[in-house]
């Protein structure tokens, strides 16, 4: 009996000295990085870096736009946060979900409120028309989203085209700046397609 507890002894000895041994590995190979190494990989002119954003612009208690974004890098020294993957939805007076805008990258001015946007732009409306580009500004002050670049809209039955483009989120106004061209799917007389 002596020897046998003697046997269970050792045995449960082994198994505690084998999980310290353990924990002490784990301990030491695991540990993340100190504070001073998560600093350091921050780019320089880069403050603050967020992974999937969402910021919200209200005014009078009410939601004028909202901004999703995967990922976005704020720089204090130069007011700007660069953001990446973005998805900008505008809300009508009511609060309803209204034009949305898409893009691949931008910057948003914490100064003035304003959002710059680049690369496979996309506009829609509830109303159905779509349009795309391949660079937008949005200014809070004047709530108009524009742009110098060329630009295509489609709706169901129309499909415009131009360089330079403004358009009210407010009152849905859409100017074409220059190079318009149109076509126009409707019927004549007669009921056929035109």
């Amino acid at each position: 009996m002596i020897r046998r507890l003697n046997i269970r002894n050792l045995l449960a000895l082994v198994i505690l000295v084998l999980a310290g041994a353990l924990t002490v590995t784990v301990i030491r190979n695991f540990q993340g990085p100190s504070p001073d190494e998560a600093l350091e990989a921050l780019p320089r002119n880069i403050d603050l870096a967020l992974k999937e954003i969402r910021y919200t612009e209200t005014s009078d208690g009410f939601r004028r736009w909202m901004l999703v974004a995967d990922s976005a890098a704020h720089s204090v020294g130069e007011g700007v946060t660069r953001i990446e993957n973005i998805r900008m939805i505008f809300y009508d007076r009511s609060g309803a979900e209204d034009v949305i805008l898409t893009a691949r990258s931008g910057s948003f001015r914490s100064d003035s409120r304003e959002v710059e946007v680049h690369g496979d732009v996309v506009v829609k409306s509830p109303r159905g028309f779509a349009l795309y580009t391949e660079h937008i500004t949005y200014g809070e002050a004047d709530r108009v989203i524009r742009t110098a670049a060329p630009v295509r809209m489609i709706s169901d039955r129309m499909e415009l085209t131009g360089n330079g483009m403004r358009l009210s989120v407010v009152n849905h106004t859409l100017e074409l700046l220059s190079a318009v061209r149109a076509r126009v799917e409707g019927t004549v007389g007669n009921g056929k397609k035109g």
